[in-house]
Parts: C-alpha cells; structure tokens; sequence
C-alpha cells in the first residue's frame, strides 16, 4: 500500500438501482474487479440458497489473510519510514472481504457493498475505503446519466438481521475475523 493512501472512512453504501438484482450485483462484482479485488468462492450464495434468503452476494478480497511472520514485522518496521515510498518496500494490504449483495427493491433492486477489515494481525487500517469509494463511484458513473441511481447512501454498520454484508454472516459463512 502506498503510505499516502492508508486508511480511510468508507465501510460501504446502499444504492438503490434500476436494474434487475442479478445484473446490479454483477455490474457491482466487475467494478469490485476493476479495482484489484479476487472473487472469492461460491460459500455465501450457498449459504443464502439453503436459508431461503432474498439476497443474493458475492465477496470479494484484498490482502493476504495469512502473512507470514517475517513479512508482518517487515511491513511494521517499514511503515512509518522514508522507505515505505519505494514501490518494493510498501506494506501490504490490510486483509479486507468485502460483501457485494443484492436483493429486489420497489424501484428495482438494492445493492449494499460492506467491507470487513481483518481485527488480526499486524495492522487494522481499512486500506480497502479508497478502492471501495472508487467502486461505488463507478457504480453510481454507470446508472446515474441514464437515470437509472435512485439512491446512494453511506452505512456505517449493518445489522445483523441475516443480510450477507453483516458480520455475523461474514463470521459464520466465511470465518472472517
């Protein structure tokens, strides 16, 4: 990570769209791709499938969720030097899951996007929040000119009602801690 680009406020949005629920989460997915997150596997939609849910998700994730030892004290010796601006010394990301899900709406569908930085290991930053903002903007750039952005609202939190993007679910389904 780049030391001027550390942290960061954004947890994640809800927009409401109109689209069909299935082509809002995937256009949301490819934005999630476009700024250098890996898809993970099919656990959630499995997991939504057996409960019956009207959500559908994906998560997706940056950072290595097991560094090695060696590579947490390098990345916390180097952190706050001069030396973190060289490109091959820069710190790791914080390992962040990110939830992408959707679910019809009234006016079409309800997309939510939630981060989930890791509580373990050397750093607890939410390096995630820039690529995460960049994502939803580039959401919003393709449903607004058309007409097609309802809403767009920041969320701080999300309950945990049985919505994919809570902690709970993120817990359960996918032992993200």
């Amino acid at each position: 990570m780049s030391p001027l680009a550390v942290g960061g406020v954004t947890r994640g949005a809800r927009l409401v769209v109109r689209d069909d629920p299935g082509a809002a989460l995937s256009t949301l997915v490819d934005a999630l791709r476009a700024e250098r997150f890996d898809v993970g596997d099919d656990r959630m939609s499995r997991a939504l499938s057996a409960r019956g849910s009207e959500w559908i998700a994906q998560d997706v994730r940056i950072g290595d969720p097991s560094p090695t030892w060696s590579s947490g004290i390098l990345d916390a010796a180097l952190q706050h030097t001069p030396l973190a601006f060289l490109p091959g010394l820069r710190r790791r990301a914080t390992p962040t899951v990110v939830v992408a899900s959707a679910r019809a709406h009234d006016e079409g569908a309800e997309l939510v996007a939630f981060s989930h930085p890791t509580l373990v290991g050397w750093t607890t930053t939410n390096d995630a929040a820039h690529l995460l903002t960049a994502t939803l903007d580039r959401v919003e750039a393709q449903y607004a000119p058309a007409g097609l952005l309802v809403t767009r609202e920041a969320l701080r939190g999300i309950a945990n009602d049985g919505a994919p993007a809570s902690q709970q679910f993120v817990r359960d389904v996918l032992g993200w801690r």
